[in-house]
């Protein structure tokens, strides 16, 4: 049993960022299909309330070519743009644009990769655009033509109890070869997301306005877009072939980007990125608006927004994600309301209503936690030291003050402050830590292992460079757990790694995300404006002093916990973190590998000690019910977001969601009985009530089995010196 003093150290700061080719040849058909479809595309441009926009500048030249040769110069791999990685761009480019396959026919498809496929490279160091225009082009005719047919087919009533079924990733639904066969998709699509909105309990009338509305506004935008938006989609295209991090921003994205890394800005303080048609909760921040309220949760998605609190929610399924941010956000003290499709349920479940209100995110620092963990009738003191990122504030620093925010700088100090209060056991937590300052992660490492090496850092001419703490003494030598999960990345990756290697402490939690990559940031200035765009661009790796490296595999835990208990905080209402999440799972990962160790002291932490409290703690998951419980349900939730299709039949769908909700229900109950809690009514009760870490407690209880191993050890040690 643990009994609770909390003391959290909250601090504003600002942080930087984690982080000769050959013509193809078409078909006759295919070059008929595509010369037709391009005159749709200049009708719709010729209209007057539909104006061209896409013009390329000789700033998107420019930058075309300068990315082109920052990337060949300097990234990692030492990647040639050839032929083959000009293919690759093209296929990456068509799926950001149709990942869905919902508007390129496959003959069209094939028709752009033989014709562009080998000489995209070319064009690109000419910094010549036009293929990537004529291939958007198609696509708005393309998507204009079948929200125009999605719109006719709402009118006829369609048919919702039907044999046939929806695919819900377009990664594993063929492309359609004909006309025909994407005429049968949208309409299955058009079914499909009637049968959704139904099911969110809305009436047939009240389900097809809102989706007449969608597509209506969708079909709108398409128009809104311009050449500079179509050309960040290809030069992402282009460097998310190379690897997942290497990313390009034009000058308003960057801006963007900026906004949210520096956490300083006003709304409800939530990382957003976009998933098929959803706009999905990445992270949400800590310090804000949405982490006071404490029921939104990483994987959640948004569906509709109210920007006022009027009662007003506009429909934002298929919006751009700037402009669902742009409806987010807004002045301090301003309400907005969120309707929330929970994170794991299918579309077309009972989604809720979130109020918040604005307010100024600001960056959460260190926190500090004393737990007192009662075992056969003895008490221990476990201190708890949470690090959410890594933070250093230079300007403060650069201008004098003696309390700049620094993550080493606190840490040290909640260290002595626990000491004083009598912990005899610490836990590093760093859990959903993605990173930070990498000399932030070094320092840290210092106040456990001491001077000497933390990482080791290797660029694309195999050159390596090893990073030391040079600065910071010990300032804890006791027994020592670092709890991470599968989102520690990064910089929590580094400092992970380097405690285990030096044998300091007890990794204890499940495998890290596997991000290794060093990045950096080149400014792109285009002729005639004032503000750059960026390039990050990866040029190196990290590898631990053993010479492992961190990129791909991560850290792997000494201690395994399972998924139910690492993951308690999240599967209320319906989140697995598994295997789908972290770099393993990233298109062009760089791989794991290993280059030689650099000189340290110190190693791993003794085998026999490592066995025993391997041991200790598969006993307590065994015997603990709640854990059975949460397995349970895990596998359930597990079942239904493996699920590949849905029926396109209403009732079959509702009675569907009927019994799952109630099998949630039953068993979420059967556990909150097993912890004393009072039953709930509903599941989204859970969002609002503070549940058991049970992640925290099974790695406190790692601290306790090590006090035990240090008190017996330290008995026989002076029985030893009597005799």
């Amino acid at each position: 049993m643990i009994r609770r003093k909390q003391k959290r150290l909250l601090c504003m700061r600002i942080i930087t960022a984690r982080t000769s080719g050959r013509a193809g040849k078409a078909t006759p058909a295919a070059l008929a299909t595509l010369l037709a479809l391009g005159v749709q595309a200049q009708a719709y441009a010729a209209t007057g309330d539909r104006p061209e926009t896409l013009r390329i500048t000789d700033g998107h030249r420019e930058t075309v070519q300068r990315v082109v040769a920052y990337a060949e110069r300097a990234h990692y791999q030492n990647i040639a743009v050839d032929d083959s990685l000009s293919r690759e761009t093209l296929r990456k480019y068509i799926d950001l644009l149709d990942g869905q396959k919902l508007y390129f026919l496959k003959h069209q498809e094939d028709y752009f990769l033989d014709r562009y496929g080998a000489r995209l490279d070319d064009a690109m160091e000419r910094g010549e655009l036009d293929p990537v225009l004529e291939i958007y082009r198609l696509f708005r005719a393309r998507m204009t033509s079948y929200f125009d047919f999605a719109l006719e087919y709402l009118d006829t009533e369609p048919e919702l109890n039907t044999e046939r079924t929806w695919i819900r990733r377009g990664e594993d639904r063929p492309r359609p070869s004909s006309q025909d066969e994407m005429h049968e998709v949208w309409r299955d699509r058009v079914r499909h997301e009637l049968i959704n909105l139904i099911l969110d309990e809305r009436s047939y009338e009240e389900a097809t306005e809102a989706l007449r509305k969608r597509y209506e506004r969708q079909r709108k935008s398409l128009y809104g877009q311009d050449a500079d938006d179509v050309f960040s989609v290809f030069m992402n295209a282009f460097t998310h072939t190379l690897d997942p991090h290497s990313t390009y921003f034009s000058p308003h994205n960057y801006e963007e980007y900026r906004i949210q890394m520096s956490r300083a800005y006003h709304g409800i303080g939530a990382s957003l990125g976009a998933e098929d048609d959803y706009v999905l909760v990445r992270e949400v921040l800590p310090g804000g608006p949405a982490d006071k309220d404490g029921r939104l949760r990483a994987g959640d998605r948004i569906t509709g927004v109210d920007t006022t609190g009027s009662g007003e929610v506009t429909d934002v399924v298929g919006w751009r994600l700037e402009d669902v941010v742009e409806l987010i956000r807004g002045p301090s003290d301003t309400p907005v309301v969120l309707r929330i499709l929970p994170g794991g349920d299918a579309a077309g479940n009972e989604s809720f209503m979130l109020d918040l209100t604005r307010g100024r995110v600001r960056l959460m620092g260190a926190e500090k936690e004393l737990l007192n963990v009662e075992r056969e009738g003895a008490e221990f003191s476990v201190g708890v030291v949470r690090i959410p990122n890594f933070y250093y504030d230079m300007e403060g620093r650069q201008a004098g003050l003696e309390d700049y925010p620094s993550s080493t700088r606190d840490v040290k100090r909640l260290i002595g402050e626990l000491r004083t209060e009598g912990a005899a056991g610490l836990i590093l937590d760093l859990r959903r830590n993605g990173g930070g300052h990498l000399n932030e992660a070094i320092s840290l490492a210092g106040l456990f292992v001491g001077r000497g090496p933390v990482v080791q850092v290797r660029d694309s001419e195999l050159r390596t460079q090893v990073l030391q703490n040079r600065r910071q003494q010990t300032v804890w030598d006791g027994p020592l757990v670092v709890l991470v999960d599968r989102l520690s990345a990064s910089a929590s990756e580094i400092l992970a790694a380097a405690i285990q290697d030096y044998g300091r402490g007890v990794v204890v939690g499940q495998r890290t995300f596997g991000k290794g990559t060093v990045q950096n940031i080149y400014q792109i200035r285009r002729r005639g404006e004032e503000m750059p765009g960026r390039l990050t661009l990866t040029m190196g790796k990290y590898y631990r002093v053993t010479g492992e490296s961190t990129q791909h595999r991560g850290v792997a835990p000494d201690i395994t916990l399972s998924a139910a208990a690492a993951e308690l905080p999240l599967v209320f209402p319906n989140q697995v973190i598994g295997e789908d999440i972290g770099e393993s799972a990233s298109e062009n990962a760089l791989p794991w590998d290993t280059i030689p160790e650099t000189e340290y002291r110190g190693g791993s932490v003794d085998g026999a000690t490592l066995s025993m409290l391997v041991a200790n703690h598969q006993r307590r998951e065994s015997e603990d019910p709640d854990l059975r419980l949460l397995k349970g349900r895990i596998q359930a939730m597990q079942e239904l977001t493996d699920r590949k299709s849905e029926p396109i039949h209403l009732e079959r769908r509702r009675a569907d969601q009927k019994v799952r909700r109630a099998q949630r229900l039953a068993m979420t109950n059967e556990w909150l009985a097993e912890n004393e809690l009072p039953p709930i009514e509903s599941l989204e009760e859970l969002r609002g009530m503070d549940l058991p870490d049970v992640a925290l407690e099974q790695a406190s209880q790692v601290v306790v089995d090590l006090l035990r191993l240090q008190a017996a050890s330290s008995r026989a040690t002076a029985v030893s010196s009597l005799h």
